[in-house]
């Protein structure tokens, strides 16, 4: 009788435990902060006198510090949350090569509009966007309206890294271990072990 009902339990606490190994979110690492950006000034050709016919030729503006993420990030998700709060602006994401495609300025990158692949963000991003990070060499883009260049504005991000190996492998672990006793019963578990022992003694 005791037995049985040690066995059942041992099958309740092993469903609980799967349950909780399904539905508990993995252990993430994360953190958060914010940066100020600012947008590169445009290029005016100045027309004719008194007509308003002045070129205005404005830029994109790069990072020139790489953020490195190395070959580890392809083993863990990573989401990487950027966002801001003023009109007319936006933030990008680019891999570090494109900078191949701009001009080298005094800590910064001059892009042409337009002339960047990104692979998160852009000038269709409202106010901000989710990236999915990769490994490999990325830099940030800034951009906008004309009427913003020279603008300074503060970008806030945040991410999360689900790593492997996370404390909830242990509700499995114990779920498995549970659900063995259920089964087999102590008796037998004994058997086994005890057969176990003296084979590799």
């Amino acid at each position: 009788m005791i037995e049985r009902i040690s066995r059942i339990i041992a099958a309740i606490l092993a469903l609980v435990m799967v349950a909780l190994f399904l539905i508990t979110p993995p252990a993430l690492v994360s953190d958060s902060g914010e940066e100020a950006a600012m947008l590169p000034p445009c290029d005016v050709d100045e027309g004719l006198p008194f007509i308003d016919d002045d070129e205005v030729t404005c830029y994109w503006g790069m990072s020139e510090d790489v953020v490195e993420l190395v070959k580890a990030v392809d083993s863990v998700d990573v989401t990487v949350d950027i966002s801001w709060e003023k009109d007319g602006v936006w933030v990008g994401v680019a891999r570090a090569s494109e900078a191949s495609k701009c001009t080298l300025r005094e800590g910064y990158y001059e892009c042409p509009q337009g002339g960047v692949d990104l692979l998160a963000g852009g000038p269709s991003s409202d106010g901000g966007f989710s990236w999915a990070a990769s490994s490999g060499d990325v830099r940030f883009v800034v951009g906008g309206d004309d009427s913003q260049q020279m603008q300074q504005f503060d970008v806030t991000w945040d991410y999360e890294a689900t790593l492997p190996g996370s404390g909830n492998i242990w509700f499995l672990a114990f779920g498995i271990m549970a659900l063995i006793y259920a089964v087999l019963g102590p008796k037998r578990i004994i058997e086994w072990v005890t057969d176990a022992f003296l084979t590799f003694s």
